[in-house]
């Protein structure tokens, strides 16, 4: 089976619209597991409606987590996150150092639009990658305006942002131009990362392997195994990734790579 990697779902008891427990975040482990997954996100909101989840809190209940899970022997490492959401003050917040990045490794931020509203990344992209920090672009098929922009995602992609899919939205696409989209990010070059947006175990479960599955289906095991599990591990445990830019339109990049 190959080992897969959440780069997405709200592990931390009690401080989100996650699991309310740690009971239900260790039920949460157990069917990530089940589905493949070795690697996840110990992850909450980091937004005006969390004002008390800072760093060190995530950081904390992250570790609290993993204490559990040790005892337990459920092999799944967990890494803390804060999922981000944009606004005027998020350069700020992170020189303050009140964000958490992906896997604390100060190397990514996973980042989501305000509710309601497309902003572009682009200044905040441009400003951090001066300090070593990239973008990571959480559920970016919520984004119509990026999804049907291939020009825009190239450009935010040039600029060193990563794009993340929820893998419920490949194995259930919610319209045929919706799946066509994707699949077109998908052989372009354009999805680089896999999260399930898992929140509990009664809703928005964590799925995985039906995601990966499909995705297989599109663009090879082979490629599908580095998106969904080996690029999302190395990056949460903090380790460089060599991800080939997308290509323009016309051939795609998975056709020039691949030779499909």
């Amino acid at each position: 089976m190959t080992s897969l990697a959440d780069t997405h779902v709200h592990l931390l008891a009690g401080l989100d619209d996650g699991p309310p427990t740690m009971d239900v975040a260790v039920a949460m482990c157990r069917m990530l597991v089940t589905e493949g997954a070795r690697h996840a996100t110990a992850l909450a909101h980091q937004n005006r409606n969390y004002p008390y989840n800072t760093a060190d809190r995530l950081r904390s209940s992250a570790a609290a987590l993993a204490a559990v899970l040790s005892e337990r022997k459920i092999p799944l490492s967990v890494y803390p996150t804060g999922e981000v959401m944009l606004s005027n003050t998020t350069l700020d917040e992170w020189r303050a150092g009140t964000l958490m990045s992906v896997g604390d490794h100060k190397q990514w931020l996973l980042v989501e639009m305000p509710h309601g509203a497309f902003v572009d990344v682009l200044p905040l992209a441009d400003a951090l990658r001066s300090e070593g920090v990239g973008l990571i672009i959480a559920h970016a098929e919520r984004y119509a305006e990026l999804l049907d922009d291939p020009a825009l995602t190239q450009s935010w992609v040039e600029a060193g942002c990563l794009i993340q899919v929820t893998a419920r939205a490949i194995a259930e696409p919610w319209a045929p131009e919706f799946e066509a989209a994707l699949k077109r990010w998908a052989r372009d070059g354009c999805i680089h990362l896999l999260g399930s947006d898992g929140h509990g175990i009664e809703r928005r479960r964590p799925k995985m392997a039906a995601g990966f599955a499909r995705l297989a289906k599109w663009v090879g095991r082979k490629h599908a195994t580095r998106i969904a599990g080996t690029w999302g591990a190395a990056i949460l445990r903090g380790e460089p990734v060599q991800i080939p830019a997308p290509r323009p339109s016309g051939r795609s990049w998975f056709s020039r790579m691949f030779g499909a």
